[in-house]
């Protein structure tokens, strides 16, 4: 489905709404999280991208392999690194220990010891070692140098993914839980439809893909006595499914028989206690959240 801000816009502010009601969320990452999300919205109806025309093949791509993997997708450098000004603006504003490392990276920049454009390129290659490195600097907040460049590409990573999808076949179930597109690992998945088919959302392109429903959307596993789920009363619309076999797990919102918008990237912050628990029980997830932390 092409772009549309105007619909977009609404879900997004919608969502927020329903989120900050929830007040689970300290009131600095809600706002942190709405003003990026805006300003991606804002640049995703005004990125330009180049999307390559020799796409994987579609022989291969039906047997797992990605159709553009990560490292050869479009970016709006120019875009990005204005984004990422703006969003180190953003970190700056919620004080305490983002706003200390948010001077860190600004002054690393201001002194060359950054190149915002190399940071980029290091995130595009999946060159975890970089940002684990730089998360050392910035001790208070480990993970922001991940955030910023990967919200400042989200537009950019959007727009190829969109212009790819078709021939992705998104609504075909797969075997397999990577992302069709790039390759990469989902973050979450849903139910959706009266039949309750099962999608996930990639943690890299954000395409929302139809995956096996009864089974690990990372090793695959489909044998039902090596998975399992639990829900929680506090937390209806979501369910975790375990996986015994790699011991991961992942979050699923199911809000067929509730007035309330899926929109992934949200609903992973506002279901965290969920994690919590997954975690004490000895599962992990692969993935980050769909904001580098």
């Amino acid at each position: 489905m092409a772009f549309d801000y105007d619909t977009e816009k609404r879900r997004l502010e919608r969502k927020l709404a329903a989120v900050e009601k929830k007040g689970f969320l300290p009131k600095e990452l809600l706002d942190m999280v709405g003003r990026t999300a805006r300003l991606q919205l804002e640049a995703q109806r005004e990125v330009r991208v180049e999307v390559p025309t020799d796409l994987g093949d579609a022989m291969r791509a039906a047997l797992g392999a990605p159709l553009l993997p990560r490292a050869e997708f479009g970016c709006d450098r120019e875009q990005a690194l204005r984004l990422f000004g703006e969003l180190l603006s953003v970190t700056a504003d919620a004080g305490g220990a983002l706003a200390d490392a948010s001077a860190t990276v600004r002054k690393a920049v201001e002194e060359d010891a950054l190149d915002p454009d190399e940071a980029l390129s290091r995130f595009l290659a999946g060159d975890e070692a970089f940002f684990q490195e730089w998360g050392q600097k910035t001790p208070g907040a480990p993970r922001l140098l991940s955030f910023l460049v990967q919200a400042s590409l989200t537009p950019s990573l959007r727009a190829t993914a969109e212009a790819v999808a078709d021939r992705a076949k998104l609504d075909v179930a797969r075997n397999n839980g990577h992302c069709p597109i790039c390759g990469s690992l989902p973050f979450i998945g849903s139910l959706r439809e009266k039949e309750g088919y099962r999608y996930l959302s990639c943690s890299f392109c954000h395409s929302d893909y139809r995956a096996k429903r009864l089974a690990c959307a990372y090793c695959g596993e489909d044998n039902q006595q090596h998975l399992e789920y639990f829900e929680s009363a506090d937390e209806p619309g979501y369910r975790v499914e375990l996986c015994h076999s790699c011991k991961r797990y992942v979050k699923t919102a199911d809000f067929r028989n509730f007035d309330r918008l899926c929109v992934p990237g949200l609903d992973d912050l506002e279901s965290l206690a969920l994690d919590i628990r997954a975690v004490e029980e000895g599962y992990s997830r692969p993935t980050l959240s769909a904001w580098g932390f």
